[in-house]
């Protein structure tokens, strides 16, 4: 059964009660009419999530007592960090939900020689505004983090602190996922995942991902849009280490 889930500020967390926001508490009593004495689940962003009775509800804010705390719930056990070129619109808008909702716990935009976007303070904002509803919605308790947009020699050079190095390209050296040799294994630790803009790859940039470790990886047959890329890629990926069943 689905449960909606509402978002505390962890330093808001004290001991056996905690206080939700103003805007948490406005969907708790406006959208939701939760009344005191209800359950309700609450999660940090941090990983806990908290079973809650309501105390104490006014219009700036509200106070429950913490029933049981659970840890970890609707997280993979790998930490998938996504890294897509900078999109325009608000296509990126639509990845960062998505992302979220599915369970990649970082996600990078970037730029490169096809993807010269710089996403600056408001939109990263908006990004994470976005990432807070979609974890809420989607049972989640890890808030994923939003980067600053980084370029893509900086994404392939993030690829030393990853198990595994994956790289989204069409051409004859890539290979399917679930094909992927024990070399370059998804483990369940953390995984780095690199789409590029509607352009693709230079040459030059896929040589330098190659040289820091990433396989080229195929999507299928069909051509994707670089949104739909990245959650592709993604689901791929968890449905590999058995996330998704």
């Amino acid at each position: 059964m689905h449960r909606e889930h509402f978002y505390v500020n962890p330093r808001d967390v004290r001991g056996s009660e905690l206080i939700l926001s103003e805007e948490e508490t406005h969907h708790l009593l406006r959208v939701l009419r939760k009344k005191k004495g209800d359950i309700v689940w609450v999660v940090d962003g941090e990983g806990t999530g908290y079973e809650v009775k309501i105390l104490h509800i006014e219009t700036n804010g509200a106070r429950g007592k913490i029933l049981t705390t659970r840890r970890r719930i609707g997280e993979p056990v790998a930490e998938i960090h996504l890294a897509q070129g900078v999109l325009k619109g608000e296509r990126f808008d639509w990845l960062v939900e998505k992302a979220t909702e599915i369970g990649i716990r970082k996600i990078i935009p970037f730029t490169s020689e096809n993807a010269v976007t710089v996403a600056g303070p408001q939109k990263v904002a908006r990004w994470k505004r976005i990432a807070m509803a979609a974890m809420k919605q989607s049972g989640r308790s890890v808030l994923p983090e939003i980067a600053s947009t980084m370029t893509f020699h900086q994404v392939v050079s993030l690829g030393s602190n990853c198990s595994c190095r994956l790289i989204a390209h069409i051409g004859p050296e890539s290979v399917s996922v679930k094909s992927i040799e024990s070399k370059h294994h998804i483990s369940t630790q953390r995984a780095l995942l690199v789409v590029g803009p509607e352009g693709g790859f230079s040459k030059e940039e896929m040589t330098r991902a190659v040289e820091h470790g990433f396989r080229p990886v195929t999507l299928g047959p069909r051509r994707l849009r670089a949104e739909t890329a990245g959650i592709v890629f993604s689901t791929l990926v968890l449905s590999k280490l058995g996330e998704l069943e």
